[in-house]
């Protein structure tokens, strides 16, 4: 067969084993900024520490104590106390009844459940929920924001600083958005959620103008400090963690990245990198230690992001950029694990803050470096934090590659832990299936020739050739190997019967290079069984044409071929469908 030109094109290459990173250290947030604003609020009566000199800001809410500072921000907090206010909630304590009972009954919470208020830490959704709740807006069907994404409304109107953390939810960022929503502007109303406090005499207009300005969070989101590569290197590389992804037999299907986002365990990587994982092992990068992933928190298939539990606490942790930074031409760094080689650093601009893919997804386009085998770490801006989540590159261009904005895991859900076995654990003939299903889509998608009208993937490796063609109309896949010999294997891989679920292979090799012309010494035909191919089994024919003296010899020969064949089908699962590989057609060879 006639060796075809390569035509390139574009094609998005899933990043499998980049290690990036944007860090804090395990040390505590620096809350002093945010000191200053509980200190103005608590002068205007709207803001409590647990004691009259301690805010306690270094520590997350519980969802008491942010319904509690949202009753007080409001003023209303001697109303609640005074009323004869009820609540259906059994998981509530006494102290705290009049409150649960005053938010309940005037719309600001309806609670976890028909009969439970919910007693674990407040998360920035749920104060977000509650704060525009008091602002007069709605989440019921859906109104003017949804229960689990109130963070367009909250920026939209204000009230949700780039300086919040959003991942690390603290006192300290209660503090902030209740400080950023005294001057919002009530639903339906010209007047501000201050000038409603003003008029019922909880502060004066003095005390405010006093207590109050207006341009400080803005003031102390213009005071980062920037930093050199080498000082971004040194504080973020130790947050950092190498991931190795291994199915039920113990075969590791897949690498890749992540990053922790606070000191107990809780880390970030793209679902594909995990996805049908048995058993996950992270690699710190820092200490070369090994932790277990006792499993998954949160994640969004389609967005390819997801949400781990590592097992151990004291980690050093991530801090996410603020929006704000992400504009085109900035500098920025990916520090990772291309193709294993931990700890690699590299820089570049953000060549488009905000480019579409065909799903409608918003990615970072960047020029930073990011290599086959690099997905789930981060993107870092000039000032140590984390804008993105590194997660695909364009196989045939130079530097253009793509991080999914860290906003994205905005609002996840820490609650439940589910386990792998559990999100993950399928029948063999279903990921069998979706194995040959995730293939012959990827042929389609990345076709760069046409064989007999059916979209085809030609690629070159030293001295063998390879031609992965899906027919469309028979619904079978067929790998060719061309060697330099002028030998060349032609495989099929089918679904044998919808009832047995196993794939075949049906094989005939060629030889059409001899003397000086092009004839068909041999040719040979047979089908392999996939749970019956490994490296010792032997390959024969079920028709076979040529020299009966050379048959062993042309055995061999197909069997050499096809084992390099399957190397290659494994490396195209590896570097570009991640999460599946030829173990999923049954074959098993070391």
């Amino acid at each position: 067969m006639e060796k075809r030109a390569f035509a390139m094109i574009l094609c998005i290459v899933i990043c499998i084993s980049l290690v990036p990173v944007t860090a804090l250290a395990i040390s505590p947030r620096d809350t002093s900024f945010e000191e200053t604003l509980a200190g103005d609020l608590k002068s205007l009566g709207l803001f409590k520490g647990v004691s009259d000199t301690d805010f306690d800001l270094n520590r997350a809410p519980s969802r008491l104590e942010a319904i509690i500072m949202l009753i007080r921000v409001l003023g209303v907090e001697q109303e609640a106390l005074n009323g004869s206010f009820t609540h259906p909630f059994t998981d509530v304590p006494q102290w705290a009844d009049k409150y649960v009972g005053y938010a309940y009954e005037t719309g600001l919470t309806r609670g976890m459940s028909d009969t439970l208020f919910g007693t674990g830490n407040a998360d920035a959704g749920t104060y977000l929920t509650f704060v525009l709740r008091a602002l007069g807006y709605s989440d019921t069907g859906g109104l003017d924001f949804t229960w689990n994404n109130p963070y367009d409304l909250a920026r939209n109107i204000g009230i949700l600083p780039d300086c919040v953390n959003l991942t690390d939810f603290l006192r300290a960022d209660v503090a902030t958005i209740s400080y950023a929503a005294l001057p919002a502007t009530l639903k339906g109303s010209n007047g501000t959620l201050a000038q409603k406090l003003i008029s019922a005499q909880v502060f004066t207009l003095a005390d405010y103008e006093t207590n109050y300005d207006a341009s400080t969070i803005a003031s102390h989101m213009n005071t980062l400090t920037e930093m050199t590569a080498e000082e971004i290197y040194a504080k973020c590389s130790p947050a950092v963690f190498y991931v190795e992804v291994y199915d039920s037999k113990g075969y590791l299907i897949n690498s890749g990245s992540g990053f922790f986002i606070d000191s107990n365990g809780t880390g970030v990587t793209n679902f594909h990198v995990i996805n049908r994982a048995y058993q996950i092992k992270i690699t710190r990068s820092d200490t070369g230690e090994v932790y277990d992933v006792l499993g998954v928190y949160d994640y969004d298939e389609d967005e390819d992001w997801a949400i781990i539990k590592v097992d151990g606490t004291g980690f050093p942790f991530l801090k996410p950029a603020s929006e704000s930074t992400v504009v085109g031409g900035a500098m920025v760094y990916a520090i990772g694990s291309p193709l294993g080689l931990q700890n690699t650093i590299s820089q570049g601009l953000i060549s488009n803050p905000k480019r579409a893919d065909e799903n409608g997804l918003t990615y970072i386009q960047t020029s930073a470096a990011i290599s086959p085998g690099s997905s789930g770490g981060a993107l870092i801006n000039r000032y140590g934090e984390v804008v993105g989540i590194t997660s695909a590159t364009y196989a045939y261009g130079q530097n253009l590659n793509l991080a999914l904005p860290i906003s994205y895991i905005s609002g996840y859900q820490n609650i439940e832990l589910v386990s792998l076995s559990a999100l993950f654990d399928k029948p063999q003939a279903e990921l069998q299936r979706q194995a040959y299903e995730a293939l012959s889509n990827w042929i389609v998608k990345n076709a760069n020739e046409e064989v007999y009208g059916f979209p085809g993937y030609y690629e070159c490796f030293g001295p063998a050739e390879y031609e992965l063609v899906y027919d469309e109309d028979l619904d079978y896949i067929m790998l060719v190997v061309f060697y330099v010999t002028g030998k060349y294997l032609q495989i099929s891989y089918i679904e044998l019967t919808s009832s047995e679920q196993e794939y075949y292979s049906d094989f005939k090799i060629y030889d059409i290079t001899v003397s000086e012309e092009e004839q068909s010494v041999f040719y040979g035909i047979g089908n392999i069984y996939a749970p019956s191919l490994n490296q010792d089994s032997s390959v024969t024919f079920s028709t076979y044409t040529g020299d009966s003296e050379i048959l062993e010899e042309c055995e061999s020969i197909a069997k050499s071929m096809y084992l390099s064949s399957l190397e290659y089908l494994d490396f195209i699962f590896a570097t570009y469908i991640p999460g599946y590989s030829i173990r999923d057609f049954g074959f098993e060879f070391n």
